[in-house]
């Protein structure tokens, strides 16, 4: 196998509601962090202060995304419930969606999809699996775009090399 190396800004990612649709694109992304995380459990014995052996349980991935650009309805999927041809004060307003925290402990889950293309147009797709997310910050700061960045977990992780 041959090495390459893949660009960062190459990275395209769908956020879809896990279980199935809709799809939101995201269009601006300003970065993403995913990384896998396990409890490791080490075995040390009474006759030797080197570790004896070692073991992994409970996985968690971390994700973090950052976007400029991307679908209003990710912020209110996150909320957890969206009326449709609403305004902000509950008002009829034909194709509007109005979002509003749930008062519920059902949380709901996305499913986030990328994939990279390498130098020589190969392609490596990443994929985390119900995440959730911890909370739905929204930034306006004078001056600059609106971002929004989300910090969330995931049960799986799922990486894929696509050759040419």
């Amino acid at each position: 196998m041959a090495y390459t190396s893949f660009f960062a800004d190459t990275l395209a990612v769908t956020f879809e509601v896990a279980g199935g649709s809709p799809t939101l694109d995201v269009g601006v992304l300003k970065g993403v962090e995913i990384i896998a995380e396990w409890e490791h459990v080490e075995l040390y014995g009474q006759d030797s202060v080197f570790r004896e052996d070692v073991a992994r349980k409970n996985v968690a991935v971390s994700v973090k995304a950052s976007m400029a650009k991307f679908h209003p309805n990710i912020i209110g999927k996150i909320l957890g419930t969206e009326n449709t041809d609403k305004d902000i004060d509950g008002g009829s307003s034909s194709g509007d969606t109005q979002a509003e925290i749930t008062d519920s402990n059902t949380v709901p889950l996305f499913d986030l999809q990328g994939d990279l293309t390498g130098k020589n147009a190969e392609a490596f797709k990443g994929k985390v699996t119900n995440v959730y997310f911890e909370n739905a910050p929204f930034t306006a700061p004078d001056g600059e775009y609106v971002q929004v960045d989300l910090t969330g977990k995931g049960d799986k992780l799922i990486l894929q090399y696509v050759t040419t």
